[in-house]
This record gives C-alpha cells, structure tokens and sequence, in this order.
C-alpha cells in the first residue's frame, strides 16, 4: 500500500474557505425557506411578488447547489474523490437556479436593482471549488 500524497497548505485553506461559503449558502436557504410572515411582510413588494410565483424547480436548484456544495466541501477536506463530482453537481445546479433570472418575468429588473456582484460571485466561486477539486484530484491528493 503507498503512502497517501501530503496535501499542501494551499488545499486545507480552500477547502476551509469552500466548507465555510457552502455553509453561508445553508444558511441562507435555511433562512428563505423558514421565513416567518413578519419577515416576509417586511421584504419589499417586488421581491415578495418573485417569491411568490417563483417555480418549484428554482428552489429546488438552491437546494441542490448548497446541500451537494456543502457536502463537496466536507469531502475534499476528508479527501474524497467524490468531492469533484459533488462541486460539479453544485455548479450545475448553481447555473440552473440562476438562469431563471433570464427566463422568468421581474427577475433581470430586481437583479438590475439589487446588483450583480452576489450571483456573479457565486458562479465565480462554484467554479472556482470545482476546479480547485479536480486540480487536487489530479494530484493524487484525492482517495
């Protein structure tokens, strides 16, 4: 049996930084999935109305993209090669729930007002763990 390769610094702080940002995007889900009719009545009238007639399909690509994130991210700190696959099934998901901007009315004007610089991020990010799984994989620093 071979030794495993010693991961360097560089893989222990990306895979901190992927575990901590999937778990932000937990939370966030968390909190729109659990809000309370005060803190909805509270949301300005455009973003309710989103909310409202938003399909099942958006959230449930939320869902996806920060449950196999999160998980993704707690398996290249484990070492799993199932990591790579779990950041790609995250990025996928992540470009599913973002084109319903593109496809469902009201969304690219809220967007206009509320910036691009979160989703962008998150697309950038998603890439970025994806990539950075495969480098590790490549490696060998994956099991």
């Amino acid at each position: 049996m071979t030794e495993p390769t010693r991961a360097p610094i560089w893989f222990w702080i990306a895979g901190a930084i992927a575990l901590i940002w999937n778990g932000l995007g937990l939370l966030a889900y968390f909190q729109q999935i659990l809000m309370s009719a005060q803190e909805f009545a509270a949301l300005p009238q455009q973003q309710r109305d989103l909310m409202v007639n938003q399909p099942s399909w958006v959230m449930a690509a939320f869902a996806v993209a920060v449950f196999s994130g999160f998980v993704a991210a707690i398996a290249l700190l484990l070492r799993k090669k199932v990591a790579v696959r779990l950041f790609l099934l995250s990025l996928l998901a992540v470009i599913v729930q973002f084109s319903s901007y593109f496809i469902i009315d009201g969304y690219l004007e809220f967007i206009a007002a509320q910036g691009w610089a979160m989703p962008i991020l998150i697309i950038i990010f998603a890439v970025g763990f994806a990539w950075i799984a495969w480098r590790a994989e490549k490696q060998g620093l994956l099991r």
